[in-house]
C-alpha cells in the first residue's frame, strides 16, 4: 500500500514538474496536468483572448503549452524596454516549428546568434546596393505599380477580388531584388506560388500549440501541413532559380541578391563553418519572398477596404493628391506634401493590426524584469496589439480616425506616429520596413490617381474585420474600380 502511494506521489510530482508553472515566472491561468494551458482558446481568437488575459493577469503573464513556457508582454513601455533597451539580449528566437523543423535553424528571420548577425549584415548591405531603403528603388516599384494599374483597368466597373493579382504585383517587387526579374501575372508556376503562399498565411496560426511544440505537427489535424507544402513549392522554385543563376554567373555582372550571395560564397570558400550555403540561400529567399509579399499586400487590401467604408476620406486623399501632384507619377519626395495620405496609411496599419504578436523572441540568458524571471531560451511574445489599441496613446482606438496623426497645422507627426510600431522595434524589427513603407505609399497614391474605389454593393459593405491566420488578413471581398 505504501509503495503504491509513493509511486502515485512521484508520478504526480513529475507531472507537475513538467507541466506546472516554474517558480519565478510571471503569473498566469491554472495549468492542467500534462497539457498545461493548451486549448485555453482557439488560435483564431488569440487577439481577444490575450486582451482578456491581460485584464486578469496584468501586462506580463505566462502560458504553459505542455511543458513549454510562453511569456506574453503587453504595453508600449514594456515592449520598448525589452526589445530596444535590452534588444541584444532578446535578439534570439525560441525553438518553434519554423526554425526547428522547416528551417533547420538556418535562414534570417527565424535564425539566432552568430548566423543571424552575419546573414543580417550581409542581407542589409546587399539589398542597399540594389536600392533597398533608398529613393532610387521607387522607379522600379512604380513600373510594377503601373503594370498592376493596367491589369486592373481591364476590369473597369466590374466587381473583382484583386487579392491574387495584388499579391503577384507586390511579390514582383521583392522578386526583382531577389531574382533580378519580374513575372507575368499569368505565369503558371509563379501564380501557383503566390496562391500557395496566400493559403498558407490564411490557414496557419502562430498561436497554435504546434507552433512551440513542433512534435505535434505530425498529427493529421494540425494546420501546419499547408505551410510545409508552401515551403516545399517555394524551395523547389528557388533552387531552380539558383541553378539558373549559377549557370549564367558572371562576377563582373552582379544583378540581384542570388548573384551577390553566390559571389560571397565563392569569396569565402567552402569551409565547414561557412554560413553561405545553398540551403541557407534557399531559406533566406523563401523568408523574404513570403514576408515581402503577404504583409504588404494585406495592408494595401485593408487600405482599399477602408476607402470603401470611409468615402469622405477617399475624397480628401484624392483632393490632396490632385492638388499636390495631379496625375504625375508619385514619388517618395511627395510624401511631405501629402500628409493626409501618410496619416491614412498609418491609421490603416494601426487599425488593421496585421501582425498583432510579431515574431517571438528569446533571451540569450536568464533575465529578471519587474520581479519576474525570463529564463534563457523561453518563447517571449510581444503583443504589438496592446500598443495599436492602447487608449492612452490612441484615444478611441476602436474607431478608424486618420486625423489622429495630423497636428494643428495639418502635418503628419507627433508622439502617436513615433509610438506606432507595426514593424516591431529594436535590432530585430522588420528589415524590410523601408521597402514596405515605400510600397504602401506609392501603391495607394497610384490607386487613388487611377480609380474611384467603390463597393460591389453600396447598401451592403464588406465587413471591416479580419481573419487571424499567420497575419491578420481582411476577409475576402470584391470591389469596383472605376477609371477616372
Amino acid at each position: 500500500m505504501l509503495v503504491t502511494v509513493a509511486i502515485i506521489v512521484v508520478l504526480v510530482a513529475l507531472v507537475w514538474k513538467f507541466t506546472g508553472r516554474p517558480k519565478g515566472l510571471p503569473p498566469g491561468p491554472t495549468c492542467y496536468p500534462v497539457i498545461g494551458n493548451s486549448g485555453l482558446f482557439k488560435p483564431s481568437e488569440a487577439v481577444r483572448a490575450h486582451r482578456n488575459l491581460r485584464k486578469k493577469y496584468g501586462d506580463i503573464y505566462t502560458l504553459m503549452i505542455f511543458h513549454h513556457q510562453m511569456i506574453i508582454v503587453h504595453g508600449y513601455e514594456n515592449i520598448r524596454e525589452l526589445l530596444y533597451t535590452h534588444g541584444d539580449l532578446f535578439s534570439d528566437r525560441p525553438n518553434t516549428i519554423i526554425n526547428g523543423v522547416f528551417n533547420k535553424q538556418k535562414g534570417l528571420m527565424w535564425a539566432s546568434g552568430v548566423l543571424w548577425k552575419e546573414q543580417a549584415k550581409f542581407a542589409v548591405a546587399t539589398m542597399k546596393k540594389f536600392g533597398f531603403g533608398t529613393h532610387s528603388l521607387q522607379g522600379q516599384i512604380m513600373e510594377e505599380v503601373d503594370c498592376l494599374m493596367g491589369e486592373l483597368e481591364k476590369k473597369d466597373k466590374q466587381p473583382i477580388n484583386i487579392k491574387s493579382t495584388l499579391d503577384a504585383s507586390v511579390s514582383n517587387v521583392i522578386c526583382s531584388l531577389l531574382f533580378g526579374r519580374r513575372f507575368d501575372y499569368e505565369d503558371a508556376k509563379f501564380k501557383e506560388l503566390v496562391i500557395s503562399l496566400e493559403k498558407m498565411f490564411a490557414s496557419t496560426n502562430p498561436s497554435s500549440p504546434v507552433f512551440i511544440f513542433p512534435t505535434l505537427h505530425h498529427l493529421p489535424m494540425t494546420s501546419f501541413g499547408q505551410m510545409e507544402k508552401s515551403f516545399k513549392k517555394i524551395d523547389e522554385f528557388t533552387k531552380e532559380m539558383i541553378q539558373e543563376h549559377r549557370r549564367k554567373f558572371d562576377e563582373n555582372n552582379i544583378n540581384d541578391f542570388i548573384d551577390s550571395f553566390l559571389m560571397e560564397k565563392k569569396r569565402r570558400g567552402t569551409g565547414r563553418n561557412s554560413t553561405f550555403t545553398d540551403e541557407q540561400l534557399t531559406i533566406v529567399i523563401r523568408e523574404m519572398f513570403g514576408a515581402g509579399t503577404e504583409t504588404t499586400s494585406n495592408t494595401i487590401l485593408w487600405a482599399l477596404l477602408a476607402l470603401i467604408h470611409y468615402p469622405k476620406w477617399q475624397e480628401t486623399l484624392r483632393e490632396n493628391i490632385d492638388t499636390a501632384i495631379g496625375q504625375s507619377q508619385p514619388k517618395m519626395e511627395d510624401k511631405e506634401n501629402l500628409p493626409n495620405v501618410e496619416a491614412f496609411i498609418l491609421e490603416v496599419q494601426r487599425y488593421a493590426n496585421v501582425a498583432p504578436f510579431g515574431i517571438p523572441h528569446a533571451p540569450k540568458k536568464d533575465f529578471e524584469y519587474n520581479g519576474y524571471l525570463f529564463p534563457k531560451g523561453t518563447c517571449v511574445t510581444f503583443a504589438i496589439d496592446s500598443v495599436m489599441m492602447d487608449p492612452a496613446i490612441f484615444p478611441e482606438p476602436l474607431l478608424f480616425k486618420p486625423e489622429r496623426f495630423l497636428d494643428e497645422e495639418g502635418k503628419c507627426n507627433g508622439e502617436q506616429k513615433e509610438k506606432l510600431i507595426p514593424f516591431s522595434t529594436g535590432p530585430r524589427s522588420c528589415i524590410g520596413q523601408s521597402l514596405a513603407k515605400m510600397e504602401l505609399f506609392l501603391f495607394l497614391a497610384r490607386f487613388l490617381q487611377w480609380f474611384e474605389i467603390k463597393p460591389e454593393k453600396p447598401n451592403c459593405l464588406p465587413p471591416f474585420e479580419g481573419n487571424l491566420g499567420l497575419t491578420n488578413m481582411p476577409r475576402s471581398f470584391q470591389l469596383i474600380l472605376e477609371k477616372r
